[in-house]
Parts: structure tokens; C-alpha cells; sequence
């Protein structure tokens, strides 16, 4: 399964800022960090970088680089994971393409990267299954790697009792397999455990219920 697009970002109570750091992928495919005051720090070259994001310390990258384009049929696409430093502009490569034949521990192809709220850990996407993606837990100085749980990311818990969290989407398959697959989202805690189950979630696509279901509560997650 492809996921060239960048993720749902669910963004209630998110705040706006001016004049806050940012990030940005340029048309030539470069990924580039500004400042506060604007200034701009090339963090990798023109090439086939996508999908940037920037830590809560509004100082580190992650972004994807695409190594090769490979075709839906034979899932031979290949990615790998920088992190940068948006101030000094220094970058390395976190993660590299890891192919494999277990859908848990393949890494051939990541995407949708997603900073912890400490900054510490890295979430991302991998192509894993027929049906749906599996998601990995990146360490940012080690480099360091764990399989959390089957799915895909639809944001991080950033205030409330679950702060930290993920809000997984996940397709799943009852035991009963007359009834058929079925969507839900989940909250997810980083060691794969499920805390509980978005209440509408089912079957839809799941942002209209997130959406309810954290401006009810009164969290935020993005």
C-alpha cells in the first residue's frame, strides 16, 4: 500500500503562532527550515525529499527521501528517514531502507513521519500489509527501532490524561469472518497497548468522529 500522501492532521485547539519556526518542501523536491525571524537553512539538496516535519522544540526535521519509485504491484518502493538540525543546518540519515519478508519488521518504505512530544522518538509509516500500513517507533539519537502496532497515524494526543498517545486508524477483521473488515481508530499507547476505541469511529473515515469525539472531551491532537 502506497502512501505517497503527507497524513491527516487532526488539529483541534491546535495553537497558531507568528513569527514561529517552520519548515517547508520546495517544488524541487528541497526541504528547507526557517527560523523565527525567516531566515531560511537548506536542509538537504534538490532532489526527492517529501514530507517534513518539525519537532516541538521547533529546532529538529524529519523528513522522507524517496530512493526509488518502485510500482503498487510489487511493493518495491524504497524510502529512508533523515533528521537535521534546523539551526546549525547539519543533517544525517536516521533510517535507512530496511527491506524484509515480515510485514512487522519490513521497513522498505516509510513515510508520514510524526515527532513524539518529547522530541526523543520518531513515528512513521511503512508499507506492510495488503491492507494496511504498520507503524514504527524511530529513536532520534540512536537510531534505534520498534514495531507499535498495525495501521496508520492520524495524529498525537497533545493535551489530556493521554498525552503522548496515538490516534490510530486500523482495519480490522472480526472472528467471525462472515461479518467482514470493518475501520476503526484507535488511541494507542507508543508500547502498541489499545486504550480505547474513538466512539463512532467505525467504519467511517474516521476525522469527523476524532473531531467530535476530542472537542467533547476538550484534548487536542495533531
Amino acid at each position: 500500500m502506497k502512501r505517497l500522501l503527507a497524513t491527516l492532521v487532526l488539529a483541534i485547539g491546535a495553537p497558531a503562532h507568528a513569527n514561529q519556526p517552520d519548515v517547508s518542501v520546495t517544488d524541487d523536491g528541497q526541504i528547507v527550515y526557517y527560523n523565527g525571524s525567516g531566515t531560511p537553512t537548506e536542509l538537504s539538496p534538490k532532489g526527492k525529499f517529501m514530507q517534513a516535519v518539525l519537532a516541538p522544540d521547533d529546532r529538529m526535521v524529519a523528513f522522507i527521501e524517496v530512493l526509488v519509485e518502485g510500482t503498487p504491484a510489487y511493493d518495491d518502493t524504497r524510502t529512508q528517514l533523515w533528521i537535521a538540525d534546523g539551526v546549525t543546518g547539519k543533517a544525517r540519515v536516521l533510517f535507512k531502507s530496511r527491506p524484509g519478508s515480515d510485514p512487522k519488521s519490513m521497513m522498505a518504505a516509510m513515510w508520514n513521519p510524526v515527532f513524539s512530544l518529547n522530541g526523543g522518538f520518531v513515528y512513521v509509516e511503512t508499507e506492510a500489509w495488503v491492507t494496511s500500513a504498520a507503524i514504527h517507533q524511530i529513536n532520534v539519537k540512536t537510531g534505534a527501532e520498534k514495531f507499535v502496532i498495525d495501521g496508520s497515524i492520524r495524529g498525537v494526543m497533545r493535551t489530556g490524561p493521554h498525552r503522548g498517545a496515538l490516534l490510530v486508524g486500523r482495519h480490522l477483521y472480526p472472528k467471525n469472518p462472515e461479518d467482514g473488515a470493518y475501520d476503526e481508530v484507535h488511541l494507542v499507547r507508543p508500547d502498541g497497548e489499545v486504550l480505547l476505541i474513538v466512539p463512532g469511529s467505525r467504519d467511517d473515515d474516521g476525522e469527523a468522529s476524532v473531531e467530535r469525539w476530542l472537542k467533547a472531551k476538550g484534548w487536542s491532537a495533531w
